[in-house]
Order: structure tokens, then sequence, then C-alpha cells
């Protein structure tokens, strides 16, 4: 948030930072409620160490936690989306930014109301570790000698069910189902290179390389979301099973999932990172030549790439064997940039393929040179044998 907000507000003007932005709002109150615990729970409420509340304090600590349970997977699980959205659109934002508005509704049509169903009816109640949706005394409904005073009715029952399979959508089916069809989107695009020349060999062979990169880039954040719960997960599959709660692979489940702010940004960070460092040489008339595009918003074009590759043809293979096995990422799928000399749509979409050719042997090229990043030293004689030329 601070990143965001105070370092690098600027890039507050594209729909992904600003969807980061939403879901760490949502994540901070999430550890929060975690945080605070059994200390929003009546005092005197049984097997609960800690509690100093009262039933004001545990329904609102109940309130908040209903919402960002919900919220934040909602946000992780709209990334995948927006990633589709991203791709099929070229990375022209303008195309694509109604959609912003229906994310964040979203987020709030699916938690708020859910909250105040259950808060009226008496449901948010102390739970295993917080004040969550439970019936009072807690474990009542199991129990036929127990009589419950606060919720565990039917419709209150009916009601949770009904929540928990929502988000087991949010988690488990749209996000699978968003990334499945981006990847069948970019493969319908990948033509067969032996059946292409010129300019479409480069594009054709480029496809096929950064699709593994596009379906990792965008699972990132979803996979990284699913580590934080796997406890919670494992938890919920013993009580289904035995009709009992283990209280250490709970205690351990909200100790990981409170702990996804921190996984949230080391992700995010990561990819900033893995746009990569660019090999800079100066051209004969002073001019600036990058040839590992993507830092500071920098991405290889089309003509990028034709230039490159006539400059190269008679010199790659004597430093190939040099270069280094590296590989970052060439596009960054949350961030496209939209450039109207330079969309991704030029490598992603097929219909934006032009009929031109390169006037080259495309035998004499390995686009792995022109992508994979050289070390120090070989960048240095990649240079200077430019300059010679």
């Amino acid at each position: 948030i601070y990143h965001l907000l105070i370092k690098k507000p600027e890039k507050l003007k594209r729909m992904y930072h600003r969807i980061i932005l939403a879901m760490n709002i949502c994540v901070l109150p999430y550890a929060v409620v975690d945080f605070v615990g059994t200390w929003a729970m009546p005092i005197g409420t049984p097997y609960r160490i800690g509690a100093a509340g009262n039933q004001g304090t545990c329904i609102a600590q109940g309130f908040v936690s209903i919402i960002v349970t919900i919220a934040v997977p909602y946000y992780y699980s709209s990334l995948s989306v927006f990633s589709c959205f991203a791709v099929r659109n070229s990375f022209k934002e303008e195309n694509y930014r109604h959609i912003e508005k229906w994310i964040h509704l979203g987020a709030i049509i699916v938690s708020l109301p859910i909250a105040f169903i259950f808060a009226v009816r008496n449901s948010i109640n102390p739970s295993i570790v917080v004040c969550f949706v439970a019936e009072y005394p807690f474990g009542c409904v199991e129990d036929p000698n127990v009589p419950c005073e606060r919720g565990g009715d039917s419709l209150t029952l009916a009601i949770e069910t009904m929540y928990s399979w929502v988000l087991m959508a949010i988690l488990f089916i749209i996000p699978p189902a968003a990334l499945l069809y981006l990847r069948g989107f970019i493969k319908r695009a990948t033509r067969d290179t032996n059946r292409s020349v010129g300019k479409k060999k480069i594009i054709e062979t480029f496809r096929k390389r950064v699709l593994k990169d596009l379906i990792a880039q965008s699972s990132l954040y979803l996979l990284s979301f699913w580590s934080t719960q796997i406890f919670l997960y494992i938890s919920h599959g013993y009580h289904l099973i035995t009709g009992k709660d283990s209280y250490d692979l709970v205690i351990a489940g909200v100790c990981c999932s409170s702990f996804q702010g921190v996984v949230l940004m080391l992700v995010y960070f990561q990819l900033e990172a893995k746009k990569g460092d660019v090999a800079v040489c100066e051209g004969p008339g002073g001019e600036i030549r990058n040839y590992q595009g993507a830092k500071d918003d920098t991405n290889l074009s089309v003509r990028d790439i034709r230039e490159a590759a006539k400059r190269t043809r008679n010199r790659l293979r004597s430093w190939k064997s040099s270069l280094s096995s590296q590989r970052k990422y060439s596009l960054h799928i949350f961030d496209g940039e939209v450039d109207g000399s330079s969309p991704w749509a030029k490598f992603l979409n097929a219909d934006d393929d032009s009929e031109d050719d390169l006037d080259l042997n495309l035998e004499d090229v390995d686009r792995n040179d022109i992508y994979d990043k050289p070390d120090d030293n070989v960048s240095q004689e990649f240079c200077e044998n430019d300059r010679k030329i």
C-alpha cells in the first residue's frame, strides 16, 4: 500500500496496480482480525483463553472477517480473469477498462450482503480462534443435548452453505477456468512455424515460447494464495471426516493465512523484477539500443526484432555458446504497456500479423539469442561488435 500510494503513485494509472491496491486494502484487516483473535470474544466465553470483549466487539470482528474472507480470494480470482481480458484485447486497456468497476462492485456484492444477513440473524459468535459464522454455544448444532442460544437455525445453516459454495467457486472454479481459456486462446493463435516464413516465423516461434511464461505468471498469484490456505483446507477436511476440530491445524492455518500479505508482496515485486535487465548499446548515431526489453516500461516490438535480427545474423553464432542460461519474463502479463507501435498483440493475436517478410536467412538466426540475456562480458562484446558493424 505504501509503495503504490506514496512511492510509485503513477503506477495506479494502470488497472492491474489498482486491483493489487484493493486486494492489499482487504488483506490488511484480514490480518488485523486474526491478530485480535480471542480478545474480541465476550468475557467468560468457555474454553477461549484471552476473551476480553463483549457481544458488540465479537459481532464487529466477525462482520469484518466475513467480508475479507470472501473479498480477498475474490480479488485473487479477478487477476486471472483480468489477464484473459488483457491478452484478448492486446493490452489496450481502454478496451477493457469497463470491467474494473464490475470487479470492485462484485467484491462488495458477494461479501457485504452476506455479512449483514449473518449479523442480523445473530449468527456471528465465538468460533475457534475468532468470532465468525457460528452457533452459540459452539457446537450446539451437532449436540442435541445442548440448545442453541444464538444462530444454528435451519435458514442460517442454508445461508452458510450457500456462502461456502460461493467461496469454493471463487477459489477453485473461476480462476482455473480463466487460465484454461487463456491457454486455449494463445494456442489458437499459434501456427505451425514450419509453414511460416520471414517475420511470421519469428512471431510464431516467440508465441510458443511466451505461452509458458504467460501461464506461469497468471497462475502465480493464485498458487501463492492457495499455499497460504493449505492448512485451513486440511483442517476443514479433517472436520468433515472426523466431525472434530484439530486446534493445532486451525491455529497453523490462521497463522499461514494471516501471512498472505507478505506472500502477496513478494509475488508482486518478484513479477516486477522479472521484467528483466536490459543490455544497452550506443548506436552509430548516438541512439540507445536495448536488447532484452521490458525494464522501465521498455518492450521489444516487432520492428526491434527485425532490426536486431538483421544486425546479428552473421555474428550470433560466434558468441551463442557464451550466452547465460538465465531467463527472465519478456512480457509482464499483468502490466503490458499500451504502445501503438508495439502492442503485444503482434505476438499473441494472429489477426494482427502483417504480410511483410524479413530479408534474412532465418536458418542463421536463433531467436533464443535475441531474447536470452547475455552475461556482462558477452554484453560488452555484443555492443562492441554492434558498433563496428
